[in-house]
């Protein structure tokens, strides 16, 4: 099981990028990319730092991806503040998919994508994606 300390400073990175990248965009947010990037390098002062360095190494990367491919904007806060918003957010994207007229598979395949980027380590089940 996850310790939930180790992750917290990881997941407070990613929804302070999160959080500047939509209200401030690229140059403000890329800041906290490189504070994240350098915490990954770093090293990780906790019980159990292989996994705290795991976990931060994965959530790294999926910001890598994101930025990469233009994505940030299907980035949702983690932890108890981003349980609600990636619900509605989710339900959100999903409806503005079907108003730009793509099929159900293609509508599958953009929100099982969009899962994954904001929840790579885990699997994904039918009733997550709404």
């Amino acid at each position: 099981m996850e310790n939930k300390k180790n992750n917290a400073f990881a997941d407070w990175l990613f929804n302070q990028f999160v959080e500047k990248e939509r209200k401030y965009g690229k140059s403000v947010s890329h800041r906290y990319l490189l504070i994240f990037s350098n915490y990954v390098e770093l090293g990780f002062d906790y019980q159990c730092p292989k996994m705290a360095e795991q976990n931060a190494r994965i959530t790294l990367s999926s910001i890598d991806y994101a930025v990469f491919n233009w994505k940030t904007h299907l980035l949702d806060l983690k932890g108890k503040e981003g349980r609600q918003e990636q619900r509605q957010r989710m339900k959100a994207y999903k409806e503005r998919l079907k108003a730009f007229g793509y099929s159900q598979d293609e509508i599958a395949n953009l929100l099982i994508e969009k899962y994954m980027l904001n929840n790579p380590k885990e699997e994904i089940s039918p009733d997550k994606l709404i």
